[in-house]
Order: C-alpha cells, then sequence, then structure tokens
C-alpha cells in the first residue's frame, strides 16, 4: 500500500495531467463554437439584406403605382391625386412621412402655375419659390401624410433641397424612379437634432402624352422616407436577432452611417460583416456586428474546462483518500459511534427530564399513535387506571366505562384521543368515571392531535383534570347562595308590603305629615334597590360557577321571546325593535338569554326621556368557528374612556344622571361571554348611541330551522321588512 508521500505525489500528477487535458479540449471546443458563431452572422446578414431589399421594393412600388396611375389620368387634379394615393395610405410603411405631387414651374411662371393648380383642386394654394431668379422651380402641390402628422409642405419649392432636386432631375432625365442621397428633409428642419434623421426621397415622374404624341414630363411623385424609422419597421419582427445592423449611404459626396438598430445582447462585437441591397438607381451599404457567444450562446469550453478540471482534482484526491482511507476511516468511525452514544444519552436524559415534568402534574397525561395505540399515561394516570397501559385506546375506553356529564355513554369514538386523531380538537369536555366502589368523579378533558412538520397527523396527546370536588363546591355554593338569598329576599319583601300598605293608608290623611310619607317612599324604594341587588349577585355567582348546559341554540327564538317579554312591560312612547336573521351558537340558552335580556334592557332603558328607543339585534358568523352577536341603540351612549371600564364590577357609567341600577349587569354579561370562550366588548355607534358585540361559539351542527325574515317589533305588532 503506498506511504502517504508516494499517494500525495501521484495524486498530483493525476490533478495536473487531467487539468491539461481539459483545457485542451476546451480551446477545440471554442474554436469550434467561434467558427458556427461566423456561419450564423453571415447567415442572418443574408436575412437582414433579404429583407432590407424586400421592404424598401414596397416603397418604391407604391411611388411607381401612383406615378403610372397619374399618368393613365392624362390630368391630374386633387381628386385624382386622392383616388390614386388612397391604396398607399392603407399600407402602413414605416418612416415614409408623405406621398406628394411635384410640379415644376419655369421662372416668371409661378403666378401662372398657381392659378392652375388652384383650379385644379389645391384650394388657398400659394406657391413660396426659394429664389424667384432661379430659372425652375419644384414646387408641392397635392399631399397625403402618412406618418401621422399634419402636411405643412403645401406650397414649398423642393428646390430648396439640393439631394431633392437632384433627384427630381435624374428621374425626369432618366423617365425612371430615382433615389436621393440621404439628407435632412426640409420638413424637419425644425425637429431638434438630437432626434433628427438623415433621410431620403423616393420620386418616379408623371407622364402626359402631348397632342403631337410625344410622352413628356408634368410632374413627379415623390415620398420622404426617414432613414431609422425605415429600419426599425423593417426590421420590426426580429429578424437581425443579436446582431447589430447599420445602414450606410451617400452624404453629401461620401459614405456615411444613415441609421443603426444596435442589439440588445451584451459582449465583444468580435464578429463582423457586410452586405449591399439595390434600392431604385442607388446601392445602400448594410454593415453587421455581434457578439460570438450572444451568436452562439455556449458555455460548453468553460464547462468543460472547470468540469474537466474537477474531474481531476476529485479523481487526484479519490486517489489519495484510497491510499490514505483506512486510518482516518477508523477514527471517524470511533469518532461517530462516540458522538452517537452521546446523543442517547442526551436523548434518554430528555425523556427522563420530561417523563418526570409529567409524572409531577396533577393531571392525566395520555399520548398515542396514529392508529390509536397508547404511546405513555403519566403517574396520575397510571393511579386512575388499574390495568397495562399498553392497550388501544378503545379498549381504555371500554374498559373503564366513562359517561358524559348527561348521563349519556361516551362511547369509544368520542373518546377525546380519538377525536383528536380526526383533528377535532377537544377543549374542557367534562367525562364522568364510575370507580368499582359507587364513587363519581368528574374530569374536565382536551385533547389536541400532534403533526409532523408535514402536517401530517402521528398521534394525539391529551389531558385531563380531577373537577369533583370544584363542582360538589359549587353546588354548595350555588344551594348557600339560594338559602342566603330566600333568608335575605323575605324580609325584604315583608318590609316593602307594610311599607307599601303604610303608604296606602297614609297618603289619604291629612294628618300625616308629607316629610312622614316621602321618609316611607325611600325606605320602599330602598328595600326594591336592595333586592335588585340580591338577585344581581345571585345571578353573578351563577354566571361565575353555574355548571354550563352546552347546545346549539337558536338565537332567533330566544331573542324574539326575551323581546317579546321587554315590550310588554315598556311604557311609553313604544320603543322600536329590530331584529335581523340570526346564526346559531352552541351555549347554555339560559346563560345567553341572561345576557341578550341585559343588553336589550339597557338600550331600552338609557334613552333620552320622551325619545322612542330604537335597537337593532344582528348577528354575523367569524372565521374559526364563532358568531358576532350585536346590540346597537340609540341611546345616551357610554361616556369617552369607560368602554371598557362598564363591564366591571358595580361599575355605572352614569351613576348621577337618574338612571337605576348596581353596576353588576354588564359584570354578568362579561363573565357569561368568557366562559363560553368568548368576549363582550363596547363601541360608540355611529349617529349616537352604543353598539354591544358578544362573540360567541358556533353552533356544532348547522341549524335544521328555517332562516328568519327581518322583523320589526314596536309592541303593538310585528312586521316583516
Amino acid at each position: 500500500m503506498p506511504t502517504g508521500r508516494s499517494a500525495t505525489v501521484l495524486a498530483a500528477v493525476v490533478v495536473v495531467l487531467g487539468i491539461g487535458f481539459a483545457f485542451a479540449v476546451a480551446g477545440l471546443v471554442a474554436a469550434g463554437a467561434r467558427d458556427a458563431a461566423a456561419e450564423q452572422l453571415t447567415q442572418r446578414s443574408a436575412v437582414v439584406a433579404t429583407r432590407i431589399a424586400a421592404e424598401s421594393r414596397r416603397y418604391t412600388d407604391a411611388v411607381s403605382l401612383v406615378a403610372a396611375s397619374l399618368s393613365d389620368r392624362g390630368t391630374v387634379t386633387g381628386s385624382a391625386f386622392g383616388t390614386a394615393v388612397a391604396p398607399v395610405e392603407r399600407m402602413l410603411l414605416p418612416g415614409a412621412t408623405a406621398i406628394a405631387f411635384i410640379a415644376p414651374a419655369a421662372r416668371g411662371e409661378v403666378a401662372a402655375a398657381q392659378r392652375l393648380w388652384r383650379e385644379r383642386g389645391a384650394d388657398g394654394l400659394v406657391l413660396q419659390p426659394v429664389d424667384v431668379s432661379a430659372a425652375e422651380h419644384f414646387f408641392y402641390v397635392f399631399g397625403a401624410p402618412l406618418d401621422g402628422d399634419a402636411d405643412t409642405m403645401a406650397g414649398q419649392d423642393v428646390a430648396a433641397s439640393d439631394e431633392a432636386t437632384e433627384a427630381l432631375r435624374g428621374a425626369r432625365d432618366g423617365r425612371r424612379l430615382t433615389v436621393s442621397d440621404a439628407y435632412w428633409l426640409l420638413r424637419d428642419a425644425t425637429v431638434p437634432s438630437e432626434v433628427r434623421q438623415l433621410s431620403f426621397v423616393v420620386t418616379a415622374p408623371v407622364l402626359t402624352t402631348t397632342a403631337t404624341g410625344a410622352r413628356e414630363v408634368t410632374g413627379w411623385v415623390l415620398m420622404g422616407l426617414r432613414g431609422r424609422d425605415f429600419l426599425t419597421g423593417a426590421l420590426r419582427n426580429d429578424s437581425a436577432g443579436p446582431v447589430d445592423v447599420t445602414l450606410r449611404a451617400t452624404v453629401r459626396g461620401a459614405q456615411a452611417e444613415v441609421a443603426s438598430l444596435p442589439a440588445v445582447a451584451s459582449g465583444e462585437r468580435d464578429l463582423t460583416g457586410s452586405a449591399h441591397v439595390r434600392v431604385g438607381n442607388r446601392a445602400w451599404s448594410l454593415r453587421f456586428a455581434a457578439s460570438a457567444r450572444a451568436l452562439r450562446p455556449t458555455a460548453t469550453p468553460t464547462i468543460l474546462a472547470v468540469a474537466g478540471s474537477a474531474v481531476s482534482v476529485c479523481l487526484g484526491a479519490l486517489i489519495w483518500v484510497l491510499a490514505t482511507g483506512r486510518s482516518r476511516a477508523r477514527a471517524q468511525v470511533e469518532a461517530a459511534t462516540r458522538e452517537l452514544s452521546a446523543s442517547g444519552r442526551a436523548v434518554e436524559a430528555e425523556r427522563a427530564y420530561l417523563v418526570q415534568v409529567l409524572d409531577l402534574l396533577d393531571l392525566t397525561v395520555v399520548t398515542c399513535d396514529a392508529d390509536g395505540w397508547v404511546v405513555h399515561m403519566n403517574r396520575t394516570g397510571r393511579s386512575r387506571f388499574d390495568g397495562p397501559h399498553t392497550l388501544h385506546v378503545r379498549d381504555t375506553i371500554e374498559k373503564i366505562g366513562l359517561t358524559r356529564a348527561d348521563g349519556t355513554p361516551l362511547t369509544a369514538a368520542d373518546a377525546p384521543l380519538l377525536r383528536a386523531l380526526r383533528d377535532e380538537p377537544v377543549d374542557g369536555e367534562e367525562i364522568v368515571r364510575t370507580l368499582p366502589d359507587g364513587s363519581v368523579r368528574r374530569l374536565l378533558a382536551h385533547a389536541r392531535a400532534l403533526h409532523d412538520p408535514d402536517g401530517t397527523i402521528v398521534g394525539a396527546v391529551s389531558c385531563a383534570y380531577d373537577v369533583t370536588q370544584l363542582r360538589e363546591r359549587e353546588a354548595e355554593l350555588a344551594a348557600f347562595a339560594g338559602i342566603v338569598a330566600h333568608d335575605l329576599k323575605n324580609p325584604l319583601a315583608m318590609v316593602t308590603g307594610y311599607v307599601d300598605l303604610l303608604l296606602d293608608d297614609l297618603t289619604a290623611s291629612p294628618a300625616v305629615a308629607e316629610d312622614h310619607l316621602d321618609m316611607l317612599a325611600r325606605v320602599s324604594a330602598t328595600s326594591r334597590r336592595m333586592r335588585r341587588l340580591i338577585d344581581d349577585l345571585l345571578g353573578m355567582a351563577h354566571a361565575r360557577n353555574g355548571a354550563l348546559a352546552l347546545a346549539d341554540v337558536d338565537l332567533n327564538t330566544l331573542v324574539a321571546d326575551v323581546v317579546a317579554e321587554r315590550l310588554a312591560t315598556a311604557g311609553e312612547p313604544t320603543p322600536q325593535i329590530f331584529v335581523g336573521t340570526l346564526d346559531a351558537v352552541h351555549v347554555d340558552a339560559g346563560m345567553i338569554r341572561q345576557v341578550v335580556d341585559n343588553l336589550i334592557g339597557n338600550a331600552l332603558k338609557y334613552t333620552p326621556p320622551g325619545r322612542a328607543a330604537r335597537v337593532d339585534v344582528t348577528s354575523a358568523a367569524q372565521p374559526g368557528g364563532f358568531v358576532v352577536l350585536t346590540v346597537a341603540d340609540r341611546g345616551i351612549g357610554i361616556p369617552p374612556g369607560q368602554h371598557a371600564q362598564i363591564f366591571n364590577d358595580f361599575h355605572r357609567a352614569h351613576a348621577t344622571a337618574g338612571y337605576a341600577g348596581t353596576g353588576l349587569g354588564l359584570a354578568i354579561c362579561r363573565r357569561i361571554a368568557e366562559r363560553h370562550g368568548g368576549l363582550i366588548q363596547a363601541e360608540d355607534n355611529p349617529g349616537g348611541g352604543t353598539r354591544f358585540h358578544v362573540t360567541l361559539p358556533a353552533a356544532v351542527t348547522p341549524p335544521v330551522w328555517p332562516p328568519a325574515s327581518r322583523v320589526v317589533h314596536t309592541g303593538a305588532d310585528e312586521r316583516s321588512s
């Protein structure tokens, strides 16, 4: 087996040879890629040249077509020109400025020419010679814009441009279509220099037959063509691709750049090419430039070099590892074994720690796997269950026998753990277990599903705590409260009765002083207020400690009953209570009835004297399985800063305003809402008054009763709205 030094040398030789070979292959591939890119540039150049030639023929053919049409008509008029150029206007010629009819006029004949062309349809034409002493003028008579701009050239003397004049004379002398050198068009004289384009004019003669049968030139058809717009429009379908295209033509006697269309592709332009295009009597030159990388976007040479080098390094490393790896492998295995052992001890220590924590809890904690088999039960659970702890949850429930709080048997399918496995959370479900000695234990159970990082249920956990003593104390407190209330309310009833009798008897007696009658009235009012306080204290005790009889409740029926009772005892003016379609909730019907009665009673009570009370009762379903019941009024409202304090015990927001009350009604509402897992809030009602929002759990199953329509209760009648 090689030693460490020889293994290192061997690995280094392999790496050097491998890298050299990889770079040699990469160089050959790069040379081939450049040749392919040059060939592609040649092909793209040919395509662009063909496209430019074909596109330019559209412009020359259009000019020739109009010139031939006017020649056939004999006499050129405005209407004849409009008819001839109509097809050209629909051809969509990018870069074309306008197509026009140019008429000649010799020196001294300008006025006569102006009258002639006005008679032929050029209304209001004013000919404007550049130089009145010039032997010949070329006037712009009729025109049709092709670029969407207004035509402002009518009456202009085209002789102001040497290039245009040369093209017109060439077309007349050769009686053929002629293209000018590139120059700045007369119509672009006012365009800023940074956006002005070098352009051409394409012109063809209009021939008319004389009386002797000879054919003579009586005018020209001329079209202006902007270079950059033409080049962009001709290559609008990306014929050039990643290639820079430059159009060159004669400018003031020398070849110069007319327009260019750079490619989007970046990189050094290391490939060039050229082509020539014949347009009329001119030869345009096209220059091409491109990046070889853009034309042939391949990273193959680099990839080969990098990959070959990487493979060589890996191969050298592999040779070195194989030559020297036995001792290192043994050391790594030993280190991994030690790390694994340490991890195992840490896991076992953490497990023991968690088991101790669970065993110290005075709660029954049980976990199961996804199939329902018990995985762990803490000390409290083991002490309450006499038997093996590796049963299925179903077998455990059937063995110990459980019932619900109402006495109905709890089936295995409804066990909290199995419900949690179905991803149904269980919160505060009361379960009753009858022990072999006949005693009864009441447990409050909670359960949740356990999920892995992907959200898959892998098990469930439940906890339950013994509330037997709590329920017994609640029963004792309820009984005690009933006894106390009875013992307090009976004497108060007697006092109130005797005081009322005295008032009835003494009111008619003139011998009784008025202040004595006032004292008796105060005693009667105080005893009644004491009776209300006792009732509210009993309600507070029930709201705090009373057992909840949860069931699905139809709020429509419950609210209608409360409204009917309130309206039966309402005075004048008659209040209006509007009740919308309400959602079903899962609550203790008696307690929620007390909340609704309190809120509607407050809405009727806290209304300015002489004004009819207005109350709206609505509800809305909320995400998460809750319903918000809203009671809104148009009363006197809540003083600023007291919207939260009104739910405190004995707090009265309008204690000095003459409204009766004990300050416990809203505190009772808050305790009832919180015991149902909800809350109650107050806010100002836009337009005056207060809105109370009570959040309650929604019904477990959808209601089967038909939805009620919106009803207006007025005390005297009810009507749907």
